[in-house]
């Protein structure tokens, strides 16, 4: 499943076996790197078994690695490549990866290609998603109640012409996803189980491409690109027990329009506008990371510099975005298809040997609108210092250092 393993040694001495656990844990405690974990626990049964029993439910989350779509990663802190050959990765959701498959000859009735989840480093765990998805029930635009918390029936009809935004594991029988079906001008979440479910759920259509899609707190949330949040609300059909979206409802609106120092107006346009969402650190807190880049970058030497990552935390009680001036220990890793929080001053944690709080490591893959500006296209990835509003490149070690383009998101071996 990788370089890693072929490093590991074979045949280690009697004495290694005869290490206590609690040394062992010291040392595995020290290695931030996954592929170094992997590594550690090859040398024998008895460190297998403090890695996957003694250790494990205590430690601390190793550091993600940049998918890069090909079967290629990069691990952090230390750069270092590493594949994993199969069929074609198409994007990264937490620690699991979706597979495309092409199924030449298939009958017109059935889809073409098909997809499924994995997670490389428990390959048993394989979750095959449908090829199929119901057609969206359109939300009546002058009806406020239907656009805000009306249940609606169930379609009959369905297609396997959509294509897959983002996915979220929820639990072994619960997978949700972001959908553009028909390649229409807005998208729409849908749900399934995954082996079981003979299509993907009714999506219901009301207008909005969603940036982003998180599940938070036992509950679905989609965020557009000016920054309005959505509530999908999860139920079960009566008669076939088949999960589906019976409502959304909007609960924040976007926050301001954003200013420069000097209190004027930023003029944007929604195309480069990007939001993500980001569970807070200590789960307590959904973040939504709102990245802005000026309309006239373009005409500027230095169109780094007119970038722009603000941070908000949804406030439900008062049903605003309240802005976060400081990240305090946490580093944010966001992209189009993962994102999450970490903390650098965590118990245990070796994360702060090689990160620093207060950082957003921003991806974003996703640059058809980037295509509009070429041949100046910004960069799509770097390192936000929200102490001091500068970028820098992101560095995987002292090797390999990515450059301001790149096709990638972010890939959480470790769940």
């Amino acid at each position: 499943m990788g370089a890693w393993q072929s490093k590991a040694t074979t045949s280690p001495p009697a004495g290694w076996s005869n290490i206590p656990a609690e040394l062992l844990d010291l040392v595995l405690r020290r290695l931030p790197s996954l592929a170094d974990r992997l590594r550690f626990a090859a040398v024998c049964r008895h460190w297998l078994r403090v890695a996957t029993r003694y250790s494990a439910p205590h430690l601390p989350r190793a550091l993600p690695w940049l998918n890069f779509h090909d079967g290629s990663f990069r691990s952090l802190p230390d750069g270092e490549l590493h594949s994993l050959p199969h069929a074609v990765c198409v994007g990264s959701f937490g620690c699991w990866l979706l597979f495309e498959e092409e199924r030449p000859g298939r009958r017109r009735s059935s889809p073409s290609r098909r997809h499924f989840l994995m997670n490389p480093l428990r390959r048993r765990t394989i979750l095959w998603l449908c090829g199929h998805c119901r057609e969206p029930v359109d939300l009546i635009d002058d009806d406020p109640a239907a656009a805000y918390g009306a249940a609606l029936p169930s379609s009959g009809s369905r297609s396997s012409d959509f294509v897959i935004g983002k996915v979220i594991v929820c639990s072994a029988d619960l997978v949700i996803a972001t959908v553009n079906y028909r390649r229409s001008s807005s998208d729409v979440v849908v749900c399934c189980r995954p082996g079981l479910s003979s299509s993907w759920s009714t999506g219901i259509c009301h207008g909005v491409l969603y940036h982003d899609m998180a599940f938070y707190k036992g509950k679905v949330y989609t965020v557009a690109w000016d920054g309005e949040l959505f509530a999908h609300e999860i139920t079960k059909e009566s008669d076939t027990g088949e999960p589906r979206v019976a409502r959304v409802e909007r609960l924040i609106q976007g926050p301001p329009t954003p200013t420069q120092d000097d209190g004027s107006l930023v003029a944007t346009l929604a195309g480069i506008i990007t939001c993500f969402l980001v569970i807070s650190a200590a789960s307590d807190k959904l973040l939504m990371v709102r990245w802005i880049i000026p309309y006239d970058y373009y005409t500027c030497k230095d169109s780094t510099g007119h970038m722009t990552l603000r941070v908000f935390e949804a406030d439900f009680e008062t049903s605003q975005w309240l802005e976060v001036k400081s990240l305090a220990d946490q580093v944010l890793f966001v992209s189009s298809n993962s994102s999450r929080a970490i903390s650098v001053s965590a118990p245990g944690s070796q994360a702060g040997h090689y990160l620093q709080g207060n950082k957003i490591y921003f991806v974003d893959h996703n640059d058809w609108y980037w295509r509009l500006w070429r041949p100046s296209r910004p960069r799509n990835c770097g390192v936000y210092d929200m102490s001091n509003h500068t970028i820098e490149s992101i560095s995987l070690g002292e090797t390999h250092i990515i450059n301001h383009q790149v096709e990638a998101s972010w890939f959480f071996p470790h769940g």
